[in-house]
């Protein structure tokens, strides 16, 4: 007997159902660029014609994929994260070093380390 999906891989199916779907003309528009650009070409320079221009084409779509999948999370309510794993903006380190964590961009580090690295006459650079 088959089991039944589970209610997150039937949501899942259609989420990607529904951006599959949204992909349809996006898809169409990297095709008919596609195309334009091999018939534009002069006979005999057909790769250096196009190549370029399909391949700004496929980078519109790749682009237009991700930011429907973004989109397609957030919209799902999945697209929340933080890559401090929750913690309060407060808590994280600061800027200049004062966190409470002491992290920061120089937290933990002792004066004058950068100087000391610094290589001779790349000062100012």
């Amino acid at each position: 007997m088959a089991r039944r999906p589970s209610m997150s891989a039937e949501s899942s199916e259609r989420e990607f159902a529904a951006w599959a779907e949204s992909m349809h003309l996006e898809y169409d528009a990297f095709l008919r660029q596609s195309w334009a650009a091999m018939q534009a070409a002069r006979k005999g320079h057909w790769i250096a014609d196009t190549e370029e221009h399909v391949r700004a084409a496929g980078e519109a779509f790749r682009q237009k994929a991700l930011e429907k999948l973004l989109q397609a999370q957030v919209a799902a309510g999945q697209g929340s994260f933080s890559p401090s794993a929750g913690r309060r903006l407060d808590e994280q380190g600061a800027a200049d070093g004062h966190a409470p964590d002491g992290g920061g961009a120089r937290g933990g580090a002792a004066a004058g380390v950068a100087a000391a690295r610094r290589r001779p006459g790349r000062a100012g650079r």
